[in-house]
C-alpha cells in the first residue's frame, strides 16, 4: 500500500529519528524511500536584477548531497530503495510537485518541537502539504521531541498500526477515510477505536428529549460502523462524548493509548483561502500520537 514515500528532510534536530520510524513501513510493502530537500528560494541571497546566484545554489546543494549520505545508508542498510532529491524552489509546492511527479503512495511531514505555550504553527510546510495536497499524510510524532523516553519512541515506531483511533463526524471525509482503513487489515491492525464527539455547544442548545434523539442515532451509526468493521475483519471498540471534539479525541488517544490517528480532512473548500478542518488540525498539533491524514476528492473541494 505504501510502495513508494517521499520524506521531505531539513536536516533538523530529529530528522534521522524520523526516518528511523519511516522504515518500519517495510512491514507493510515499502519498496522505496525518498529524500527530499528543498533549498528555499526565499533564504537565498537575491541580486536586485538577477535573482539568486547560481553559486549559492550550488554550494547549497554540495552541503544537502553531503547531509543526505548519511539517510540514504540508513534507508539501504534497512533493504529499502533509496532515491535523492534536492530542488530549490518555494518548499511546500516542491514537495507537492515532486509527490506527483513520482507518484508516492504517502508523504511524511514531521512537526517540530512546540514552544512553550504549544503554539499552533500556522503557514509551516505540513499545513501547506495538507492544505493543498491530495496525498496522504503521516505526521509522526517521534516522542523525544514530548520528552518521553527512547522505549517509548521505539513503541510506537516499531507498530505504528497496532491499536488505531477512527474519528468520525459522519462526513463523507470520515466515510472516505473508513473505507481507506479497511484497506490497512493487513497492516498488523489489532483493535479500532471508533470514536464520535457530539458538540457540547450544539447539545446545549438542545431540550432534553431531542438530546436523547441525537445520541440515539449517533449511537446507532458507531454501531453501524463497528459492524462493517467488524465484517473486515478487525476488533472495534466504539467511544460516544459529549464535548470538544478536538481536545476530546486527544483524550481518547492517550486514555487508549493508541499508535496512531487515521482521521479525514478537507483541503481548501468553495471560499478561497479556508483552513482545513479545525478539529483535524487541532489533533494534528496537539496530539502526541502520530496522525494518518487522508482527504478523497469531494473532501478536496470542500465536503457536502
Amino acid at each position: 500500500m505504501y510502495k513508494k514515500i517521499l520524506y521531505p528532510i531539513k536536516f533538523e534536530e530529529f530528522s534521522l529519528d524520523v526516518l528511523s520510524c519511516i522504515l518500519n513501513f517495510k512491514k507493510v510493502g515499502t519498496e522505496e524511500i525518498i529524500l527530499l530537500h528543498v533549498i528555499d528560494v526565499a533564504r537565498l541571497p537575491m541580486d536586485k536584477y538577477e535573482g539568486y546566484h547560481p553559486e549559492d545554489v550550488k554550494r547549497l546543494t554540495e552541503i544537502a548531497d553531503l547531509k543526505m549520505a548519511e539517510g540514504i545508508k540508513v534507508i539501504e542498510d534497512a533493504g529499502i530503495g533509496a532515491k535523492k532529491v534536492i530542488t530549490v524552489g518555494i518548499p511546500y509546492r516542491e514537495i507537492l510537485r515532486v509527490a506527483d511527479e513520482e507518484k508516492v503512495s504517502l508523504i511524511v511531514s514531521g512537526r517540530q518541537r512546540k514552544g512553550v505555550l504549544g503554539e499552533i504553527f500556522i503557514g509551516s510546510n505540513t499545513d501547506k502539504i495538507i492544505r493543498y495536497g491530495n496525498v496522504p499524510v503521516y505526521i509522526p510524532k517521534y516522542p523525544a521531541i514530548f520528552g518521553a523516553d527512547k522505549e517509548a519512541c521505539r513503541r510506537f515506531c516499531e507498530n505504528f498500526f497496532k491499536k488505531v483511533l477512527y474519528p468520525t463526524d459522519w462526513s463523507d471525509c470520515a466515510e472516505y477515510a473508513l473505507q481507506y482503513l479497511k484497506g490497512l487489515r493487513g497492516a498488523g491492525i489489532e483493535e479500532v477505536i471508533v470514536a464520535h464527539v457530539m458538540d457540547e455547544k450544539a447539545m446545549r442548545l438542545q431540550p432534553p428529549e431531542k438530546f436523547k434523539e441525537f445520541e440515539k442515532v449517533d449511537k446507532e451509526r458507531l454501531e453501524k460502523v463497528k459492524e462493517e468493521l467488524e465484517k473486515e475483519g478487525f476488533k472495534v471498540k466504539t467511544h460516544l462524548h459529549v464535548g470538544r471534539a478536538g481536545t476530546d479525541l486527544i483524550k481518547i488517544a492517550k486514555e487508549e493509548d493508541v499508535s496512531l490517528i487515521v482521521m479525514g480532512t478537507h483541503g481548501k473548500g468553495y471560499v478561497k483561502e479556508i483552513l482545513w478542518g479545525s478539529v483535524s488540525r487541532n489533533v494534528v498539533e496537539y496530539s502526541d500520537r502520530p496522525v494518518l491524514l487522508i482527504k478523497g476528492q469531494r473532501c478536496l473541494k470542500g465536503g457536502k
